[in-house]
């Protein structure tokens, strides 16, 4: 199992060279990937945490650590697919697979803000079906040199389109959420599944669902990849869940160890966790501390 650490671009961190600094150290201390979060406005609960503190653009920040890293893999946890062109979105995404050497993970979802679709002008209703369309002509766009997609959203044909990202066929396309309709995806178009806060058992049901999905469809499981982002702090007090209910790392350093252990064991391959904060400080021992006092015991 790999390490991810979540960098706090949706936490109100004033300056955004202060979160490719946590990048950096995050590939000091031995981390395999960081992750960025996505929201365009102050929507909802977004509003609620942040005030009018910053919430910085997931791609912007993932290339400037690209330029400032080596090896760390650079993962979105999630792209809200339907706010964006697919066209647009996978130059950019291109760009920065070349770029970065090939380490982009595209994780990507729905989002569920619906006052953020309605000041984006995107129908909340049609958020899955654009979703699937954009996958579609994503892959599209990527694998040949000159794409032809016909959806309803979306159509392109006659023209070349590059760059083709440094990864072939294309950067991992990693799908959120934890619905039935985010399970079929995986099945239909994805390389993985990137979820949040699900209790060891739950993941686990959802994995096996996963499996049975994809080979319903016609496509070999063995290559899908498992990933998960949890919110982690070191309480030093006993959760109050058995360990297949938890949904955070909290507790003591064994009780984090067992988690992690339970999670190992449900078959996930990549745990990503974060510090639900904008404290600088608190990010960095919180990264230290469970790279060098939790993952050796793993």
């Amino acid at each position: 199992m790999k390490a991810g650490f979540g960098i706090p671009n949706n936490q109100g961190v004033e300056n955004p060279n202060d979160l490719v600094a946590l990048a950096v150290r995050a590939e000091q201390l031995g981390f395999s990937s960081v992750w960025v979060r996505e929201h365009i406005f102050h929507a909802s609960y977004v509003a609620e945490r942040l005030g009018d503190k910053p919430y910085h653009d997931a791609l912007i920040i993932l290339t400037a650590i690209a330029c400032a890293t080596e090896k760390v893999r650079l993962g979105t946890s999630v792209l809200v697919l339907p706010w964006h062109d697919p066209a647009r979105l996978g130059k950019m995404i291109a760009t920065l697979d070349q770029l970065s050497g090939g380490r982009v993970d595209l994780g990507v979802g729905v989002a569920v803000t619906r006052d953020e679709f309605d000041n984006l002008g995107v129908d909340f209703s049609t958020r899955g079906k654009r979703m699937d369309e954009i996958l579609g002509a994503l892959q599209a766009l990527w694998t040949q040199d000159t794409p032809r997609f016909a959806g309803e959203f979306y159509r392109y044909s006659g023209l070349k389109f590059s760059p083709k990202p440094r990864q072939k066929p294309y950067p991992p396309l990693l799908i959120g959420g934890s619905s039935a309709a985010a399970r079929r995806r995986v099945a239909r178009f994805g390389d993985g599944w990137h979820t949040l806060r699900q209790s060891p058992r739950q993941f686990a049901d959802g994995r096996r669902d996963i499996i049975r999905r994809t080979e319903a469809a016609g496509r070999d499981p063995a290559g899908l990849s498992f990933s998960l982002t949890l919110p982690m702090g070191f309480t030093g007090t006993q959760p109050g869940a058995a360990v297949q209910d938890r949904t955070a790392l909290t507790g003591t350093d064994d009780d984090i160890t067992e988690t992690v252990r339970a999670y190992q064991s449900a078959g996930l391959d990549e745990i990503v966790v974060s510090v639900s904060t904008a404290d600088l400080d608190r990010n960095t021992e919180a990264m230290a501390h469970f790279m060098q006092r939790i993952w050796p015991k793993l």
